[in-house]
């Protein structure tokens, strides 16, 4: 199966209270988030990460965290990843892009881009709780508004079907 989420932004204690989630610590928030990806994804599906997967300098902390989430994964680097496309590949992700065509949609992390990509649906993150859905066609992945779980590829496949009719 497929799924997405973008956001996580582990180990950064300052999104906690920028955009309001509910932790009391950093620590807790990397337990939950990693915690609620467990209880998604197996070994055998893909997680495409549409961005800012942690806020990191470390390449040794990424990939502690990165083991923990069993599963293939795939990064859309977002304007928090720091490390080159190699170091995340070396730590744990399959490959990281800027961009990527997924199925039918179009993988990027800022939904700014949606403006220029007229042909297919677009999945995002970046904007965190900002908002679900825009213009019928793009939708938001950030774990905020997805209660900090990924999201199938036909759960958002469902949702683009409802506001479409």
């Amino acid at each position: 199966m497929i799924y997405f989420t973008s956001d996580p932004h582990f180990d950064h204690d300052a999104i906690i209270k920028f955009v309001g989630r509910p932790f009391k610590s950093c620590s807790e928030m990397n337990r939950k988030i990693i915690k609620n990806y467990s209880s998604v994804v197996t070994p055998e599906d893909t997680l495409y990460v549409v961005g800012d997967f942690a806020f990191t300098k470390n390449r040794n902390r990424l990939e502690e965290i990165l083991k923990k989430i069993h599963c293939n994964k795939i990064l859309i680097l977002g304007n928090h990843d720091r490390f080159n496309p190699f170091d995340y590949v070396d730590a744990g992700f399959m490959s990281a892009h800027t961009s990527l065509n997924v199925e039918e949609f179009f993988l990027v992390h800022d939904p700014a881009v949606a403006t220029v990509v007229k042909d297919k649906p677009v999945i995002c993150g970046h904007v965190h709780d900002l908002f679900l859905t825009i213009q019928k066609r793009v939708i938001n992945v950030s774990v905020e508004v997805w209660d900090y779980k990924p999201v199938s590829i036909e759960t958002i496949r469902d949702t683009l079907r409802l506001l479409n009719m």
